[in-house]
């Protein structure tokens, strides 16, 4: 029996690892709802400043696209709100990235490995679609805070505008994973 406990528990850990693994780094993310921190999660995350904006066009794209979904759905005002601002910044940084890329690293494939992290809100209720969009944005944006913090850290950030794009995120999702926080705490 005890063999078995261990290969079941071997199967899961690599399964983890595989599903919470961000472009193949094998940083893991945190799903505890406290959003704890290991050493690991800020280790390896971000390699250039090329890597750092391609990586973020899809993030972006995926907490764009998510926004709509939740926007479409939520009765609350200001959750619609919110995802509208997502909506409007996120898109206009994906331009700018985009528009960075070809400018700076003309002739780099831009087809980075991604990894979604938003699960489908799709037939689940109103209440049950607002509190999964809310836990998957808070860790959404911690991934995007740690690889913007990577780019600063590292001191990757060849261009001022990636430097100042990389503050710009850890300023803004800051605020709005604490918000985020707020929101699950009093509707849920």
């Amino acid at each position: 029996m005890k063999p078995l406990a261990i290969k079941l528990s071997a199967v899961l850990c690599f399964c983890c690892l595989f599903f919470f693994s961000s472009y193949g780094t094998g940083t893991l993310m945190s799903m505890n709802h406290d959003h704890a921190h290991t050493e690991h999660d800020h280790e390896h995350q971000v390699h250039s400043e090329f890597d750092f904006l391609a990586e973020m066009i899809p993030h972006h794209q995926e907490a764009v696209d998510s926004s709509r979904e939740i926007k479409d759905i939520t009765d609350r005002p200001e959750l619609r709100d919110f995802a509208a601002e997502i909506i409007q910044v996120q898109k206009e940084e994906i331009q700018k990235m985009r528009e960075w890329l070809e400018l700076w690293y003309p002739d780099r494939d831009v087809q980075p490995l991604y990894q979604p992290m938003m699960r489908d809100i799709e037939g689940l209720t109103v209440e049950e679609a607002e509190k999964t969009f809310l836990e998957d944005m808070i860790l959404h944006h911690e991934m995007a805070v740690m690889k913007a913090r990577d780019l600063l850290d590292k001191r990757l950030a060849r261009h001022p505008e990636s430097k100042d794009m990389a503050i710009s995120i850890i300023e803004a999702q800051e605020e709005e994973i604490e918000l985020m926080q707020k929101w699950l705490d009093e509707w849920f």
